[in-house]
């Protein structure tokens, strides 16, 4: 038989020991509201959205307000400033604008923008809505599980002002109370201008 040595023995105490202590310690804090909080805050990746002194974005056909921490993808192999564009937080959340003259139905391209979350998300939840921001149009939102993370989905469609624009907003749950007051923002701001 092998004979052990004290001092590793001893070692092997130790580590047990604080390897036992922090588990305790973490499942102990994840028991209460506040620590599982304080856990979530530790692998949070998203700021808050800065939204006291935003960017202002202004084009023919429309204009908005995003978070100052929040930036256009303007690397996106399909951007375009007028017709396809992503604005995205610090994290994970974005919200992408498809914009165009041809007039579509709005039902329609919802409909469509449901099928393909709906296939990345098996059976996401949907809850119907009419309005983002100052548009009336066809919307849904679609919360479920993208890559084993809870999601939640915006989708948006509207003919305006001579325009079909397609909304889509994504976001981590987990994120939201850092990333509401920005997609707020942008919604809210959002407008169309009519052709010249």
């Amino acid at each position: 038989m092998k004979r052990v040595s004290v001092g590793m023995l001893i070692v092997a105490v130790v580590v047990s020991l604080m390897i036992g202590g922090a588990t305790g310690f973490f499942l102990g804090i994840a028991s209460t509201k506040a620590g599982a909080r304080f856990l979530a805050d530790l692998v949070e990746q998203e700021a808050p959205a800065k939204t006291v002194n935003p960017t202002r974005l202004v084009r023919d056909r429309f204009e908005l307000l995003y978070p100052a921490n929040w930036k256009i993808d303007v690397g996106d192999e399909d951007y375009d400033p007028d017709q396809m564009f992503s604005i995205e937080s610090p994290g994970a959340a974005f919200v992408m604008f498809i914009l165009g003259n041809m007039e579509t139905d709005p039902a329609e391209s919802l409909q469509d923008q449901i099928n393909s979350f709906s296939k990345l998300m098996g059976a996401p939840a949907i809850q119907r809505f009419e309005n983002y921001g100052k548009l009336y149009g066809k919307g849904a939102v679609l919360q479920g599980k993208l890559l084993g993370t809870k999601v939640t989905v915006k989708a948006f469609a509207s003919y305006s002002q001579g325009m079909t624009a397609i909304i889509i907003q994504q976001y981590p749950d987990e994120d939201f109370r850092n990333v509401k007051d920005g997609l707020a923002l942008i919604e809210e701001s959002f407008a169309l201008k009519a052709s010249k």
